[in-house]
């Protein structure tokens, strides 16, 4: 019995760090996808400025 228990606690233990390299690698994507969002916009709104100058001009 005491080889079962400690084959299970073992398996949770690499499911639970499965999980957080998991959550890791998400909370990475995530933040990538928002820093690319930001320049996104940043674009956008550098090309809209860009056209309100040359309609100036």
């Amino acid at each position: 019995m005491l080889h079962r228990e400690f084959l299970a606690a073992h398996h949770a233990e690499l499911l639970s760090r499965a999980a957080q390299r998991r959550l890791a690698r998400e909370a990475k994507q995530a933040a990538r996808a928002a820093k690319a969002a930001r320049a996104a916009k940043a674009a956008r709104t550098d090309a809209d400025r860009r056209k309100q100058y040359r309609r100036a001009a």
